[in-house]
């Protein structure tokens, strides 16, 4: 089982080549590749402008060549993408367009570098106190936006992986169920849109921080997932704020989760998501704090894999 860490925390603190280096390091073998999903800000998208990053060919060509010979010089693979986020603005239907175009973009830059997953956030309105659709109107969006993907993925030979999400009520900071978070929902999706691809061209990833936020068990929810969990953001967080920290540093149960992964057999990279983590941090600090992280992983797996019960 390969170890995987985001690059947000790393690369975009210490620059590409010694973030990648310290990620190597701390001993992990394959990247979360993020560096895309900050490059259309919040601001911008309230007022519906388009992103110029994305728009401009030559440093999007620059910013991936760099990298991928990073990766080449320290033996990391790119286990998987991280489209930006989100996929989806209520109200907002420009930026919605722009949000979707960049997802697009992004499926093309991970099929160039032989990505196998790329985890695209469904499209849901992250308001508990004024939803802008039901249920059933917000899993007819998704169909037709996950759908629309297709070809692209079957070009690129691609997966992609839909996450569960948490909604709030912005007001009492309550936290609610969100898009995928019922994991009878999550398998209604997946095999949902593996029926209209005609093969499985979908899969899920699951969010351990985000089940936390919720009160759910991540043993039961990969027992309900079974094969269609092909990625993993694992984290913890205190049940309050999506910290995205170290696990055992939280509330979560990593025995349920270690269970968890041994009962499906999982197949797919050990991924972290934790840049909450590193970003407590002195940036001299965060090369020792990815050797944490990289021995928590370790930990992990060697648990994962061990026969003992």
């Amino acid at each position: 089982m390969k170890l995987s860490i985001q690059t947000g925390g790393a690369c975009d603190t210490l620059g590409v080549d010694a973030g990648m280096k310290a990620i190597r390091e701390a001993g992990f073998d394959a990247i979360d590749f993020g560096a895309l999903c900050d490059h259309y800000p919040w601001e911008d998208a309230q007022e519906e402008k388009r992103c110029a990053f994305f728009d401009d060919e030559e440093r999007l060509t620059a910013l991936m060549q760099e990298y991928v010979d990073a990766a080449q010089k320290y033996g990391l693979s790119f286990g998987q993408f991280h489209a930006p986020f989100p996929s989806f603005y209520p109200r907002k239907p420009e930026a919605t367009k722009i949000a979707q175009e960049m997802i697009y973009k992004s499926i093309e830059l991970c099929g160039k570098v032989g990505c196998p997953y790329i985890i695209i956030h469904p499209c849901f309105d992250g308001s508990a106190r004024f939803p802008s659709m039901t249920k059933e109107e917000e899993y007819q969006l998704n169909i037709e936006f996950y759908s629309a993907m297709i070809p692209l993925l079957k070009k690129y030979d691609i997966v992609c992986c839909l996450e569960n999400m948490w909604i709030q009520d912005w007001k009492s900071k309550k936290i609610y169920f969100g898009c995928c978070s019922d994991m009878r929902e999550a398998c209604r999706y997946i095999d949902d849109l593996n029926a209209i691809a005609g093969e499985k061209r979908f899969g899920f990833c699951l969010d351990i921080g985000h089940l936390l936020l919720l009160g759910l068990d991540s043993c039961y929810a990969m027992e309900e997932l079974g094969d269609r969990l092909v990625t993993i953001h694992a984290h913890d967080n205190d049940g309050v704020n999506d910290t995205h920290t170290l696990p055992y540093m939280g509330l979560g149960n990593w025995n349920r989760f270690i269970k968890g992964l041994r009962e499906i057999d999982y197949q797919g990279t050990l991924n972290f998501e934790t840049s909450g983590f590193n970003a407590k941090f002195p940036k001299e600090l965060i090369p020792d704090a990815l050797k944490m992280l990289g021995a928590t992983a370790k930990y992990l797996r060697d648990r994962i894999e061990s026969e003992e019960k």
